[in-house]
């Protein structure tokens, strides 16, 4: 597994973890990083709880300046 990886997975966790979310790393294979993310409750901001396919692009955005070598996101999200 990649450091650059590793990093975005941890920022992001601590990103959602406020609102009660999780962003795990299952595995980072053939340039695809694959997170399970279970997203918080906000009850008086719904809308601030980012959406499975917010978190991916924006991973995908940070996570490609860190390991080149990752070309894609992929979000199980669970509920």
């Amino acid at each position: 597994m990649s450091e650059g990886a590793r990093q975005v997975v941890e920022q992001f966790n601590e990103i959602v973890k406020p609102e009660g979310g999780s962003v795990t790393l299952l595995s980072n294979e053939g340039g695809v990083l694959r997170v399970r993310y279970v997203p918080g409750v906000n009850e008086e901001c719904a809308e601030c709880v980012m959406e499975p396919e917010a978190l991916g692009a924006m991973m995908k955005d940070m996570v490609v300046t860190l390991d080149p070598s990752i070309t894609s996101v992929e979000v199980d999200a669970a509920s």
